[in-house]
Parts: C-alpha cells; structure tokens; sequence
C-alpha cells in the first residue's frame, strides 16, 4: 500500500530532486519519476581545528577532545556511548587493524607481553616508532556498540587503539579537523544513498578512505 501511494503522488509531483545519480536511475526506472539531481559538496573548506578551539578558555589547557593532564600524567578521558549503524562493516576495519599490528610484530621482532598502557605511555613522552602506532575514533550511535567492543577486547592489540565517543555538534568538526584519515565503512543497503559523514570530512579538509559502492561517485 505505501509502495502504492508513494509510487502514484510522486510521478504527480511538480518537482523532484536527489542527491546521487544512483536514486536518480531508480526513480526514473523503477518508478516512473523524472527528476534533476543536484551535486552535494560542502560549500567550503574551513579550518576546523582553529575555528573550533578559538572560544577555549583557560580552564580547558590542560585537556584535549581525548585526554586530560593530572599532574605529570597524560589520561584518557572515560569513554562516551558510541557505536556504529548497521550499514557500516566494521569487520573490515578490524580485520586491517590486526594485519597491520601482527605484521609490525613480526617485523620488528616486538614482545607482545607489553601491556597497552606501557606503550601508549611512551607515544605520550614523545617516543618514536619507525611503525606508527594507529589510534581509531569511532563515533555515532548502533545497537552494534556491545559485540564489536568485546570483539576489539579479545583482540589483544598492541600497535592499534581503538576509542569510541559521542560528540556535540560543536566537538565533532575538531575531532575530524585533529585527525590525519577519514574512514567511511557505509555501503548503504540500498545503494542508493550517500554516506554524510564524507561531506563532514571534505568540510573539514580532511582526506577519506571509503569503501566503494553505486551512491559514492556522487560525492
């Protein structure tokens, strides 16, 4: 029945628009809707980093969008709610980060036994590592957050650190603003659609690794 309805209104509207060219070949094949599809790119690209630490007071020198300072000590700040949406195989992600931390591994002939506190305590002092340890921020929301937190858990890694968080709309533009690599995992289960939070990323003048699929050559 809403099959219907949106099938036989939509061809009676005056006017279409969408955003990737793969929703316009649907519509126009599949339902019968011409429509003109508009570009979506961010308007400009902004220093988000400056623009977004401008307003920090004093009270906030001795933190970061991750850690804080106690003392001499460099901490984590306790993690906030964060998880992932169905549409995004967070697998593949863990499945590189692994590669990369056994391969290092090997290479370097390390000890595994080091526990992660130690290392990430010596990346902190300003410690150099001819292989870079990788820290992975996994923001938005998904009934996925428990599996794939235990899954990170048993891991065990020792090159690789992954965090999850839960940011305002204000503190979102500096993380991808702060980070070297955008990762977009969406895929979309219809195809159709276009991953926003590259928008985000090219906004903030920050380079994406995305997985490819139909929607993507939109952006």
């Amino acid at each position: 029945m809403y099959h219907w309805f949106e099938k036989r209104y939509g061809q009676m509207a005056n006017g279409s628009l969408c955003v990737t060219g793969a929703m316009q070949h649907e519509l126009a094949q599949n339902w019968g809707i011409r429509l003109n599809r508009y570009l979506c790119h961010p308007l400009g690209v902004r220093d988000c980093v400056t623009a977004t630490t401008t307003g920090i007071g004093a009270d906030d020198q001795n933190e970061t969008l991750f850690t804080t300072q106690v003392d001499t000590d460099i901490l984590l700040k306790p993690n906030r709610p964060a998880l992932l949406t169905p549409d995004e195989d967070f697998g593949i992600l863990l499945e590189a980060a692994v590669m990369y931390d056994r391969r290092v591994a090997a290479l370097l002939d390390e000890n595994d036994s080091a526990d992660e506190w130690v290392l990430w305590k010596e990346i902190s002092g300003g410690k150099q590592y001819l292989y870079p340890r990788l820290l992975f921020i996994i923001t938005g929301k998904s009934p996925e957050k428990e599996k794939y937190e235990e899954k990170i858990k048993r891991l065990n890694l020792k090159r690789v650190a992954f965090r999850t968080m839960w940011l305002s709309a204000e503190e979102y533009p500096l993380l991808l603003g702060s980070a070297d690599l955008g990762v977009c995992l969406h895929t979309s289960s219809a195809g159709l659609d276009l991953p926003m939070k590259v928008v985000d990323m090219f906004g903030c003048g920050l380079p994406v690794c995305a997985v490819s699929y139909s929607a993507l050559t939109s952006l």
